[in-house]
């Protein structure tokens, strides 16, 4: 749940401070500056997430297993025929094609 400033009213925001090399966060107001300490519970009801600096990521690639085909025998083989017919019909077209040119 989002916090509301006691001052002015305005929505509150998460911001890192850093002090003496201790890192906390702080809820503070856009509008008139009003900041107090925010709880790990106010953190969390803001979903607070971490970002990594794009130097510091990795590049990876991600890899596949190749699927074995759902084909079954029949399928396969009338496949083949389909492809043969293909191949043939082909061959004429371009036959006539020759011819007629």
């Amino acid at each position: 749940m989002v916090k509301f400033c006691p001052r002015c009213g305005a929505a509150m925001f998460p911001l890192k401070k850093k002090e003496s090399g201790e890192e906390y966060y702080v809820l503070k107001c856009p509008r008139c500056g009003y900041e107090e300490k925010a709880s790990k519970k106010d953190l969390e009801a803001y979903g607070l997430k971490y970002v990594v600096d794009s130097s510091k990521r990795t590049i990876t690639a991600k890899a596949t297993e190749a699927r074995a085909s759902s084909l079954s025998p029949d399928e396969r083989e009338m496949l083949q025929e389909y492809y043969e017919v293909l191949l043939e019909s082909m061959k004429e077209e371009e036959g006539e094609e020759e011819e007629s040119d």
